[in-house]
C-alpha cells in the first residue's frame, strides 16, 4: 500500500506572506513578474482613502483564462520549462527576448505580503477579461488543505463587468467560509468543521481578546470591500492589474496624515531606498531594460484626484552624477575570476589596464552546479573627509547629499535588482566588518561609496534566490562569488585607496595644511571622542541616579513636618545633599555624532528639572516653617548644622584628594619608565653607530654626522613627548580649564566648519533659485499657450485636464513664493492683517486640512497695518507657520491649533505644540539650529530674524513674564512704526 504527501492551505502562507521580509520586497517581485510578461510601465497606485486600497497594474502581454488556471493557480510552475518555450513575438510588443527573473513559480504570492484581500484582472490582447477573488487570510487555516480553499473566478467582456459582478464573486468565496452567516446564502461545505475548529482554537488561547474570529473578519472584510471601476481609470489593459484591500501597516504609513510621526517617516525612507533603484542606474547605452516603474499617492480633493509620486524611474541616481567622482573602479570580472578593466584614485586615472589576480587559497568551482560566471562591477566613491579629498568644497558637499540617499554597492540580475543587497543593513560582503578591524587599511564603507555588480541569469544560473527574496541561495557559487568581489575591494584597497597603499599617503599629504594641522586634528578627534563617551557616562549615571532621587524628594515633600530641632538640621542637609546630587547627575551639552540619545538626552533633562523645581519647593517650605520655627537649643541646633556641613566638605575634598593623587601617581610611574626607555634606546642607536665604524661600514666623519643627526631627532621627539606633560602641568598651576577650554574651541571649530558647508549648500540653491525664476514666468506662458491651442476634444481630456491643473498649482505657488526672489519686491505698501491671514491660510491650505489644525487669527490682528515691503514680511509668516505645523503634528489631533494675535505692543505667533525647551531658546534664531529629527535645516529662524532686522524689527521667543496664549511655542514680533489698529480694554 502506497501513500501520497496532504498539503495544507497554510503552506501557500508560509511559502508567500510569511516567506517575503517586506512589503517594498514584495512589491519588487511582482515588478519582476511584470518583467516576465514583457511591460514597458508598471505601477502601484495607493488609494488615501478610507479604507485604503492598493492598485498594482502592469502593460504587460496579460493571462488568457487557461493562463490564469493552469500558471497562476498552479503554485511552483519551473522556469526552466518555461524557458523552452519563449514568448511569441508578438506578445512581446516588439522588445526583445527578456531573462526571466522568475525562477521559483511563487513570486506571485508577494501579493499576499501587500494586503489580504485581492482582486486579480487580467487580459490577454483580444480576449476577454479575467478575474479572480481571493482573501490570503482563508490559507492562515491549520485545519484545511489546499485544495479546499476556494477562489472566486470568471470571464468577463469588460471592465464594468467586473465591478459588476464582484457581489457575485464574494458570494461565491464566502461559500467556502460558512455554511450560514446573516444574509449570506446557505450552502453545506466540508470546510465549515474546519473554520469552526479554527475559530474556537482561536478564542480559547486567549479568552478574553478583543476582535472577530478569523472566520468573521474575512466576512466583515468582504461586506465593505471597496473596489470600484475608479481605481482602475487608467488602466484597461492588455496586461495585469492587482487590486489590494487590507493593507500592510507599511502600505498604510505610505499615504500623508500630516502627523510628525518618526517610525513613519522610517518606513518610507525604507520603502523609497529599496525602490527608487530597482532598474539598474549606472548601465549606460542600449544595456538600459526599457522597464518604467513608480508609486504614487492619489487622494481624492474637490478638483479631482492628485497623485503624489514617492517612488520613480526619474527618481533613481543616474551614473552621470557619480561619474567624475574622484575614485572609481570599472571592469569585467571573467570565467577565470581575475578582474580586469581601468581605476582611477584620487582624480587620476592609472596608466594601462588593472588586473587583480584571485586570491590565494581560491580555485574557481568548474562543476556545473557550483561554477561562478562572468560579471561586471562599477564603484564611483570619494574621501569622506574633505581635508582628504581632491574634490573642491562644493562638490564634497554635492557627493556627500547624494551619499544621504543613494550610497550602497547593490547587485542587478538583467538589469533588476536583487534585493536586499546596497541596503546599509546588508553586509553581504563584509564591507562594514572589515572596516570595524582596520578602518584604514580596508577603504571601502556603505556611506561613501556607489555602484553595483551586474550579473545575468546566463552567465550566474547559480546565483539563485532565496525562497523569500532575501539574497542568495547560501551555495557554493555564492560563497566563491562573496570572495571575489571581496577580494576586488581588498586589493584595489591595499594598491591605490587604502593606509597602505603607496598612492594614498602622497596624495593626502598633498591636501593637508601642514603636520601640525594633521596632529591638531588628530587630538580633536581624540577629544570629540572623549566627549561622546563623557557624555553617554554621564547620561547613564543621570537616568540611574535621577529617577529615585525624584521619589526620595516627593515622599520628604508629602511626609514634611518641622517640630524639633533634629528636623530642622535633617531638613537642611536633604536640601544640601539634593542639590550636591543634582550637581553630581549634570550632563554636559550633547556633543555632534550623539543624535541617537536625543530622546534620552531630553528625557534626563526633564527630570533634572523636575527634580530642581522640586528642591526649589521643598526649600521654600522649610523657610516658611523655619520663620515660625522656635528652637530649643539653638546654639545645639547650630553646632550639630556646622559639623554636619563641614563633614560634607571634607568628605569631598578628600575624595578629589584621593583622585588626584591617584592620576598623579600613575602619571609619575608612567613618565618615570618613559624617560628611563628613551635614555636607555638613544644608547643603543649611538652603540649601533660606534658598531659600524669598528666594523669599517663608515668612517668616522660619518659617523660623528649620523650621531649628531641622531642627537637632534631624539631631542626634537622628547620635546614632544615630555612637552605635553610640561604644558598641561603649567596649565594647571595657572589654575586654566583646558577640557573646558578645548571642549569650546573644538565646538566652536566644527560648529564653523558645518556651517561654511551649509552655506556653500545654501548659496548654490540661492543662484539656482534665482536662475529659474528668471525663466519660469516664460515657460509657464508657453505651457499654458500650447495647451490652449489643442483641439477642444483633446483639452477636455481627463489627462490634458490633469497638466493644467498641474501647471495651475505651479504657477499659483509661485505666485505665494513670490516674495522669496532673491532680488525681492523693493516696494513698500501698507500690509494688512486680513491679507497677511489670507495669504498663510490658502498657501498652507492643504498641510493644514491634512494635519487637522485649526488656523485662527484674532479681530486685533487682523486690524494690523503695516508699511512695509512684502519680501520682507510675508517669509517671516511662512516661516514661522511652517515651524508650527510640523511640531503641532506631533500633539493630539483634537488639540492642535496656531493662532495669530496682538498683546500689548507685539504681534504675537503662537501654537499649541510642545514648545521649545528652556535651554534651546538662547539658540533657536542661529543659522543651522534645529531641533527636527528630519527635514530641518535651521535656517528659517534665522531668516525671519534676519529679514525683521533689515526693516528695524526686532523677534523674540516668549518668556516667563509674557501672558499665556496658547500651550506651546510663541514668538512675540515689535514691529516699528506698526498701526496695531483699536483694541479692547
Amino acid at each position: 500500500m502506497t501513500k501520497t504527501f496532504a498539503t495544507r492551505a497554510r503552506t501557500i502562507d508560509h511559502l508567500g506572506r510569511e516567506q517575503i521580509a517586506d512589503a517594498p520586497t514584495a512589491v519588487s517581485e511582482l515588478w519582476k513578474n511584470s518583467w516576465d510578461a514583457y511591460a514597458r510601465t508598471v505601477n502601484l497606485h495607493l488609494f488615501n482613502e478610507e479604507p485604503s486600497v492598493a492598485v498594482l497594474t502592469d502593460d504587460g502581454h496579460g493571462m488568457r483564462e487557461a493562463d490564469l488556471f493552469g500558471r497562476w493557480l498552479v503554485i511552483g510552475t519551473e522556469s526552466k520549462i518555461s524557458d523552452t518555450h519563449p514568448v511569441a513575438s508578438a506578445d512581446r510588443g516588439g522588445l526583445p527576448i527578456r531573462a526571466r527573473q522568475g525562477q521559483k513559480g511563487i513570486g506571485r504570492l508577494s501579493s499576499a505580503k501587500l494586503g489580504s484581500v485581492l482582486l486579480l484582472i487580467s487580459k490577454h490582447r483580444s480576449d476577454k477579461y479575467v478575474a479572480a477573488l481571493l482573501d490570503w487570510r482563508m490559507f492562515e487555516n491549520p485545519y484545511l488543505n489546499l485544495s479546499e480553499v476556494a477562489v472566486a473566478s470568471g470571464s468577463f467582456d469588460t471592465k464594468i463587468d467586473i465591478f459588476n459582478a464582484l457581489p457575485a464573486l464574494v458570494d461565491n468565496l464566502m461559500g467556502s467560509v460558512l455554511a450560514m452567516v446573516d444574509g449570506w446564502r446557505i450552502m453545506e461545505r466540508p470546510v465549515q468543521a474546519a473554520w469552526k475548529r479554527f475559530d474556537d482554537e482561536w478564542r480559547s488561547e486567549e479568552p478574553l481578546r478583543a476582535g472577530l474570529p478569523p472566520s468573521q473578519r474575512i466576512i466583515q472584510s468582504m461586506k465593505r470591500i471597496p473596489f470600484r471601476p475608479e481605481h482602475l481609470e487608467k488602466w484597461d489593459g492588455p496586461g495585469t492589474a492587482m487590486l489590494v484591500f487590507e493593507l500592510d501597516d507599511t502600505l498604510k504609513a505610505l499615504p500623508s496624515t500630516g502627523d510628525t510621526d518618526l517610525v513613519r517617516a522610517e518606513v518610507i525612507d525604507r520603502f523609497e531606498r529599496t525602490l527608487s533603484n530597482f532598474v539598474d542606474p549606472y548601465s549606460t547605452g542600449r544595456s538600459r531594460p526599457e522597464f518604467d516603474y513608480s508609486v504614487d499617492v492619489r487622494t481624492p480633493g474637490p478638483d479631482g484626484t492628485r497623485a503624489k509620486i514617492l517612488v520613480g524611474a526619474e527618481r533613481a541616481i543616474d551614473r552621470s552624477q557619480v561619474q567624475d567622482m574622484e575614485h572609481q573602479l570599472e571592469g569585467t570580472v571573467g570565467d577565470d575570476g581575475v578582474f580586469r578593466g581601468r581605476l582611477k584614485a584620487f582624480g587620476f586615472w592609472i596608466e594601462g589596464a588593472v588586473e587583480f589576480e584571485l586570491p590565494k587559497g581560491l580555485y574557481m568551482p568548474e562543476r556545473a552546479a557550483t561554477r561562478v560566471g562572468a560579471f561586471d562591477i562599477y564603484i564611483a566613491s570619494m574621501e569622506f573627509e574633505q581635508e582628504n579629498s581632491s574634490h573642491e568644497r562644493a562638490e564634497h558637499i554635492r557627493y556627500r547629499a547624494l551619499a544621504e540617499d543613494y550610497a550602497g554597492l547593490m547587485i542587478y540580475r538583467d538589469g533588476l535588482r536583487v534585493l536586499p543587497y546596497g541596503r546599509e543593513d546588508n553586509d553581504f560582503f563584509s564591507i562594514e566588518y572589515k572596516r570595524s578591524k582596520n578602518a584604514g587599511r580596508y577603504f571601502w564603507n556603505h556611506r561613501q561609496m556607489f555602484g553595483r555588480i551586474a550579473l545575468t541569469r546566463q552567465h550566474n544560473p547559480n546565483l539563485k534566490d532565496k525562497a523569500g527574496r532575501e539574497g542568495f541561495i547560501d551555495n557554493t557559487a555564492a560563497k566563491t562569488f562573496r570572495v571575489l568581489v571581496g577580494n576586488i575591494l581588498d586589493q584595489s584597497a591595499r594598491r591605490y585607496f587604502g593606509s597602505a597603499s603607496d598612492i594614498r599617503k602622497p596624495r593626502i599629504t598633498a591636501n593637508k595644511v601642514s603636520n601640525r594641522t594633521e596632529r591638531a586634528e588628530e587630538e580633536a578627534k581624540k577629544l570629540r571622542e572623549r566627549e561622546r563617551k563623557m557624555f553617554q557616562a554621564e547620561l547613564e549615571r543621570a537616568e540611574q541616579n535621577l529617577p529615585p532621587l525624584l521619589t526620595e524628594i516627593n515622599r520628604e515633600l508629602q511626609g514634611f513636618v518641622l517640630t524639633e530641632d533634629d528636623q530642622v538640621v535633617a531638613a537642611a542637609g536633604r536640601i544640601s545633599d539634593w542639590r550636591s546630587s543634582l550637581a553630581d547627575t549634570s550632563i554636559r551639552p550633547q556633543p555632534s555624532g550623539s543624535a541617537r540619545f536625543t530622546s534620552r538626552y531630553q528625557a534626563a533633562r526633564n527630570n533634572a528639572d523636575t527634580v530642581s523645581e522640586l528642591i526649589s519647593t521643598y526649600e521654600t517650605k522649610f523657610r516658611n516653617a523655619l520663620e515660625e520655627f522656635q528652637a530649643a537649643e539653638p546654639a545645639r541646633l547650630l553646632d550639630k548644622q556646622i559639623r554636619q556641613s563641614a563633614d560634607a566638605v571634607r568628605q569631598q575634598v578628600e575624595q578629589f584628594q584621593s583622585n588626584i593623587v591617584g592620576l598623579q601617581r600613575e602619571q609619575y610611574d608612567l613618565v618615570r619608565t618613559l624617560a628611563q626607555t628613551r635614555i636607555a634606546d638613544f644608547g643603543k642607536n649611538a652603540d649601533a653607530i660606534v658598531a659600524k665604524v669598528s666594523a669599517k661600514l663608515v668612517d668616522v666623519g660619518s659617523a660623528i654626522r649620523l650621531l649628531a643627526q641622531l642627537r637632534d631627532d631624539w631631542i626634537s621627539e622628547n620635546r614632544q613627548i615630555f612637552g605635553i606633560y610640561v604644558s598641561a602641568l603649567e596649565n594647571v598651576k595657572a589654575e586654566i580649564d583646558l577640557e573646558t577650554l578645548a571642549s569650546v574651541q573644538n565646538q566652536d571649530l566644527r560648529e564653523a566648519s558645518a556651517e561654511l558647508d551649509r552655506l556653500t549648500a545654501l548659496a548654490q540653491l540661492g543662484i539656482a533659485v534665482e536662475i529659474a525664476a528668471h525663466d519660469l514666468q516664460e515657460f509657464d506662458e508657453m505651457a499654458t499657450a500650447g495647451l490652449n491651442s489643442l483641439p477642444e476634444d483633446i483639452r477636455n481630456k481627463p489627462e490634458v485636464r490633469d497638466i493644467r491643473l498641474g501647471i495651475e498649482g505651479l504657477t499659483d505657488q509661485l505666485r505665494f513664493l513670490s516674495p522669496l526672489r532673491l532680488s525681492g519686491d523693493r516696494l513698500q505698501r501698507w500690509i494688512t492683517g486680513v491679507e497677511i491671514a489670507e495669504f498663510i491660510r490658502q498657501f498652507f491650505a492643504p498641510k493644514l486640512a491634512e494635519s487637522g489644525i485649526r488656523f485662527r487669527a484674532t479681530d486685533e490682528f487682523l486690524s494690523v497695518r503695516l508699511y512695509e515691503r512684502p519680501a520682507r514680511i510675508f517669509p517671516v509668516f511662512m516661516n514661522l507657520v511652517n515651524n508650527s505645523v510640523y511640531w503641532v503634528a506631533t500633539v493630539a489631533r483634537p488639540t492642535r491649533e496656531i493662532l495669530f494675535d496682538v498683546v500689548g505692543n507685539d504681534v504675537v505667533i503662537a501654537d499649541s505644540g510642545p514648545g521649545v525647551s528652556e535651554e534651546d531658546t538662547s539658540q533657536i534664531f542661529r543659522l543651522f539650529f534645529t531641533r527636527k529629527e528630519r527635514s530641518g535645516r535651521g535656517v528659517g529662524l534665522y531668516l525671519a530674524r534676519a529679514n525683521l532686522a533689515a526693516g528695524g524689527h526686532s523677534i523674540r521667543y516668549k518668556t516667563a513674564e509674557d501672558p499665556p496664549t496658547l500651550s506651546g511655542a510663541a514668538f512675540y514680533i515689535e514691529f516699528r512704526d506698526a498701526d496695531l489698529g483699536p483694541r479692547g480694554e
